[in-house]
C-alpha cells in the first residue's frame, strides 16, 4: 500500500510553532457563549420532542431516499438498478452513509430509529472533531467544546432533527482526518495517525463526493512549504486508496454504483442556472440559515486578520477550499442548505481560534455569538420563519396514519407510487421510485425510466399514487390526455393527495393480463 508522507510534521494550523498554552475566553465572552448555548440547546430539544413525540417518520423526501437505499443494502442490494420491473433507481448519493444505515437497520430493525441514531451520532462525531481542532489552536478543552456545540444553534441543524442526511458524517470524517494530520505525535505514532487520517478522508469522499477540501488543503500546504516529495507521496497514497475503495464498491454493487451515479451526475444543471451560484449561496447564508452566515463572516474576518503568514497553514487553506467547493456545489440543481454543513464546521474551528487572539477579536466573537442567540429567540416571534413553523405547515402525518391510509387504498399485492419514499417504507413496502427528483429529471430527458413511468401511468398500472398535487399526473401526461383522467382523488395524507384508479384494475385500459 502507498505510504502516507511522514517525513516531518505539517506546520501548525495557526502558523505558529511550538507548544501553545491553553487559553480561556474573557468573562464577557464566556457568559455570552454559555447563555447562547443554553437558549439554543433548549430550543433544539423542544423542537425534537415536539416532532418525534408525535410518532412520525422523517419529514423530507430526501430522507426517504437515504432510507430506501439503506433498506436495500440491509437486504443485500447495494444500489438498485436504474430501471427494473420492480422499480426505479438512480441517485447521486455515495454509499458509506446508507451502508452504515443499512447495518443499523439490521441491528435495530426499525428504519426510522436507526436513521435518527446514525444522524445524531454523525453530529456528535463532527462536534468532537471541531472541538479537537480548536484545542489544537491552543484553546482550553472546555471552551473548545463550548464553541463546537454552536453546531446545534442553527436552523441548519434543526432541519436535521426531523431528517437524515450524510453531510454531518462526511464533515466528521474530513475534520478528524485533518486533526490527525495536525497532531504533534512523532515517529511510528505519527505515521499511524496519518494513515488513519487518510483512510477517514477517503471514507468522507465515499460519504459525500464534495469532501475534497481537506486532502486538497493538505496537499497545497505541502506544496507552498516546498515539501514536494511529501506532497507527491500524499497524492499517490490518496489516489491509490481512492481507486482501491472505489473498485471495492464497484464490485460490491455489481457495477450498479457507476450506473446510478452516471445517470444522475449533472442533476439537470445548465449554464444559465449554474451562473446563479453566488446568489443562491448568499440567499442560503442570509435568508435561510443566518446563524451559519454569522459564523462564516466571523471566520472570514479571523482568516483576514491572521494575514498572509498564516494563510499557508492547513486550517486556513481548508477554510478557503471549503468555501470554494461550496460555491461550486451551488452551480448544480437540487442543492440546498445541507451543503453548508462543512463550511459551517470549518468556520467554527477558525472562529474558535479567535479565543487565542487579541482582545478585539474576542470582543467581536462575543458580539457574533450574541447575535446567534438573538436569532434563536427571534424564531419564536410571530411571522419570523423557523423550522418549527415549517414543520407545522408541512404537517407530516404519524406513522400510524400513513400505514392506515396505505392499507385502506392499496391492496397487499398492489402497486404504489409515493412521492415520499418513507411512506411505503413505514407501511412495510418497498418504494417503487427511489428518488422523485431524479424521476423528474428522467421525465424531462425522455430517459427510458421516464418513458416507462409514463407508460405505467397511461395504462393505470398503479393501484394508488401519493402525490403533492392532484394534477401531477396531468402535468406528466398532458392535461388533454385521457390517461390523466384514469385516476381520481380518494383521500389526503398530510400535505399529499392520494389518487386511486377511476376504474378497477381489470377494467382499466391497458391493464396487463394476469
Amino acid at each position: 500500500m502507498a505510504r502516507t508522507p511522514d517525513h516531518t510534521p505539517l506546520p501548525p494550523a495557526t502558523g505558529d510553532t511550538g507548544a501553545m498554552p491553553a487559553l480561556s475566553p474573557t468573562p464577557l465572552l464566556a457568559i455570552t457563549l454559555l447563555l447562547t448555548l443554553a437558549v439554543g440547546l433548549a430550543d433544539a430539544l423542544h423542537l425534537a420532542l415536539g416532532y418525534w413525540g408525535g410518532g412520525r417518520t422523517f419529514d423530507a423526501e430526501t430522507s426517504g431516499v437515504w432510507t430506501a437505499l439503506a433498506l436495500d443494502a440491509a437486504n443485500g442490494l447495494v444500489y438498485r438498478p436504474v430501471l427494473a420491473e420492480d422499480g426505479y433507481g438512480g441517485t447521486r448519493y455515495m454509499p458509506v452513509f446508507f451502508l452504515l444505515h443499512g447495518l443499523a437497520i439490521r441491528l435495530i430493525g426499525d428504519a426510522t430509529l436507526a436513521g435518527v441514531l446514525l444522524m445524531q451520532a454523525s453530529v456528535i462525531l463532527m462536534v468532537a472533531a471541531i472541538a479537537r481542532l480548536i484545542v489544537q489552536q491552543g484553546v482550553a478543552p472546555i471552551w473548545a467544546i463550548a464553541v463546537a456545540l454552536l453546531t446545534y444553534i442553527t436552523t441548519l441543524y434543526q432541519q436535521y432533527l426531523s431528517d437524515v442526511n450524510c453531510d454531518y458524517l462526511a464533515a466528521a470524517f474530513s475534520l478528524w482526518g485533518l486533526s490527525l494530520f495536525l497532531g504533534r505525535t512523532d515517529g511510528r505514532a505519527r505515521r499511524a495517525a496519518q494513515a488513519f487520517g487518510l483512510v477517514l478522508m477517503i471514507a468522507a469522499f465515499y460519504t459525500k463526493f464534495s469532501t475534497v477540501y481537506v486532502p486538497a488543503a493538505l496537499f497545497l500546504s505541502y506544496v507552498v512549504h516546498g515539501r514536494w516529495r511529501a506532497a507527491l507521496a500524499f497524492a499517490v497514497a490518496a489516489l491509490a486508496l481512492l481507486i482501491a475503495v472505489g473498485a471495492a464498491f464497484h464490485v460490491l454493487s455489481d457495477g450498479r454504483m457507476i450506473e446510478a451515479l452516471a445517470a444522475t451526475a449533472t442533476g439537470g444543471t445548465d449554464l444559465a442556472f449554474a451562473l446563479g451560484f453566488a446568489r443562491r449561496f448568499a440567499e442560503e447564508l442570509i435568508l435561510y440559515h443566518p446563524a451559519v452566515g454569522v459564523c462564516f463572516l466571523l471566520a472570514l474576518g479571523k482568516w483576514a486578520l491572521d494575514g498572509p503568514r498564516r494563510w499557508r497553514a492547513p486550517l486556513h487553506l481548508t477554510f478557503v477550499l471549503v468555501t470554494l467547493v461550496t460555491l461550486v456545489v451551488f452551480t448544480s440543481r437540487g442543492i440546498s442548505g445541507n451543503h453548508l454543513i462543512p463550511l459551517h464546521a470549518v468556520s467554527l474551528v477558525l472562529l474558535g481560534s479567535a479565543l487565542t487572539g487579541s482582545r478585539g477579536q474576542r470582543r467581536a466573537l462575543a458580539a457574533g455569538i450574541a447575535v446567534l442567540g438573538l436569532i434563536v429567540v427571534a424564531t419564536w416571534l410571530p411571522g419570523v420563519p423557523s423550522v418549527r413553523a415549517t414543520l407545522a405547515a408541512r404537517a407530516n402525518p404519524s406513522i400510524a396514519e400513513i400505514r392506515a391510509a396505505i392499507d385502506r387504498h392499496v391492496p397487499p399485492d398492489g402497486l404504489l407510487y409515493a412521492h415520499h419514499p418513507m411512506y411505503p417504507i413505514v407501511a412495510g413496502r418497498r418504494p417503487f421510485v427511489l428518488d422523485v427528483y431524479n424521476l423528474d429529471l428522467f421525465l424531462r430527458r425522455d430517459h427510458p425510466v421516464g418513458r416507462d413511468f409514463r407508460t405505467r401511468l397511461a395504462e393505470a398500472q398503479f393501484d394508488a399514487l401519493i402525490v403533492p398535487h392532484p394534477d401531477r399526473i396531468a402535468r406528466i401526461l398532458g392535461a388533454d390526455s385521457d390517461a390523466a383522467r384514469r385516476y381520481r382523488v380518494a383521500d389526503t395524507l398530510g400535505r399529499y393527495t392520494i389518487l386511486v384508479r377511476a376504474a378497477p384494475r381489470d377494467q382499466s385500459p391497458g391493464a396487463r393480463a394476469e
